[in-house]
């Protein structure tokens, strides 16, 4: 017999560290259909663009990783049902940068469906910057929360 997990409110989800390299940059910028140079994919029209020294990640990319988080602690199974994440970009990431993003359960919610377990989302990069703080959610089974009070 399968094994329910259940939710709290405080709970930490599982850490998830990525290092932005230009090739990785690169790539994803090329799964999106971009072509051309951009302020992700070439230094000098970064410094055109932006004014910065180099290349910068999307933060499509932070976006992305933010939902790996929230996949992997919900289940691809249940977050692709009824998950989301929505992010506001404070820093930009770089290549060379480690950006860690951590969650942690604010608020459960009875629905419909099951329960509305919310989450804090929250980049960090290697040197404590905060790059990305957001929010994120999921509709897991009855199952998997606490009964009302």
């Amino acid at each position: 017999m399968a094994m329910t997990r259940s939710y709290t409110v405080g709970d930490q989800l599982p850490p998830l560290s990525k290092t932005m390299t230009q090739a990785a940059i690169d790539l994803f910028e090329k799964s999106g259909g971009k072509t051309g140079p951009s302020q992700f994919t070439d230094a000098e029209t970064a410094r055109d663009t932006l004014g910065t020294r180099g290349t910068v990640a999307s933060g499509r990319m932070s976006l992305t990783f933010a939902t790996e988080l929230l996949r992997r602690y919900f289940g691809a199974k249940v977050y692709n049902r009824g998950g989301m994440v929505e992010l506001r970009f404070l820093r930009p990431v770089r290549p060379g940068d480690t950006v860690t993003f951590t969650g942690k359960v604010t608020g459960i919610t009875q629905v419909t469906d099951g329960g509305r377990v919310g989450v804090e989302v929250t980049g960090t990069n290697q040197k404590g910057d905060v790059t990305a703080v957001g929010t994120g959610a999921c509709i897991v089974p009855s199952a998997c929360v606490p009964a009302e009070a």
